[in-house]
């Protein structure tokens, strides 16, 4: 883990925006954290460097998946 990254073992809210988050991400897994978060990050508000990933719908890999009681709700409350 270098310098820029400082994700804390304690729930809490996420940057997911941060340049540095899936570092943050890939060290909480490394140690096995079930949770983590930005709370003592100076970059825990900082958002500049998010990449948009444009997928067509000819892409055959999800970008994200949906729980189903998520997806449930999201479709029950569009109708």
């Amino acid at each position: 883990m270098n310098n820029n990254q400082n994700p804390v073992h304690t729930k809490g809210d996420r940057n997911i925006f941060c340049p540095y988050y899936r570092n943050c991400l890939d060290y909480a897994v490394e140690l096995r954290w079930k949770y983590w978060a930005c709370l003592d990050c100076r970059h825990k508000k900082k958002g500049d460097f998010l990449t948009d990933v444009l997928l067509s719908p000819t892409d055959t890999g999800p970008y994200y998946s949906l729980s189903p009681s998520v997806y449930k709700k999201a479709t029950h409350n569009s109708v």
